[in-house]
């Protein structure tokens, strides 16, 4: 008689987060170890932090209005503020919401350089919906107002256009200058600006 077949147990993930407080795990995240971080350029998305950071402080000083204004209007020991001066709490859920985002973009980057090419994160599902673009695939790069624009060809037929206003406008000149120096460095562009050149 042939043994029974061995079920496969399924694979457990370890949540970094175990044995964390409840402050860590709303507002920490898990961060990916970097192979060669000396090879990456990494743009986050600090503009859009500074906005969910200013929401969620605005979320806490209504908190702490309305529950003064109920203290000093009715006093400590008036019915209706002993009744109802939980309801000045609630502003606290989306200020927590909002900087819980803010940590998040501060934390995770929404713009890569690596040896390989460009990563952009969207907002949404960045580990799903990841997009790679080549430094080979790209033949220029035009930047217009708080635009970047990858062009796949010397035409403009094809390319990506991505919004820079994540990052924040006093990254455009780093960005502009990493991404220009690479392609200038590449082989495979500098050979297709070269044979345009000599046409």
């Amino acid at each position: 008689m042939s043994d029974p077949p061995i079920k496969k147990q399924p694979a457990f993930q370890i949540d970094p987060n175990d044995g964390a407080g409840i402050s860590k795990r709303i507002f920490g995240s898990p961060r990916k170890e970097v192979v060669e971080p000396e090879k990456e350029v990494r743009f986050t998305r600090s503009s859009q932090a500074t906005l969910f950071f200013f929401l969620g402080t605005l979320c806490v000083m209504i908190c702490i209005g309305t529950l003064f204004n109920e203290f000093i209007n009715w006093g400590p020991t008036h019915a209706d503020f002993k009744a109802y001066w939980w309801l000045s709490l609630t502003p606290l859920i989306p200020a927590a919401l909002f900087f819980r985002i803010g940590v998040h973009c501060v934390r995770h980057a929404y713009i890569i350089f690596t040896p390989m090419g460009i990563e952009i994160f969207p907002f949404w599902k960045p580990e799903k919906n990841l997009q790679v673009v080549f430094w080979s695939d790209i033949h220029h790069a035009d930047f217009v107002v708080n635009q970047m624009i990858l062009h796949y060809n010397a035409e403009e037929t094809g390319g990506i256009v991505t919004s820079l206003y994540p990052i924040g406008k006093r990254n455009y000149p780093l960005l502009e200058k990493a991404i220009n120096g690479r392609i200038n460095t590449t082989p495979d562009v500098k050979s297709k600006h070269e044979s345009k050149s000599t046409n």
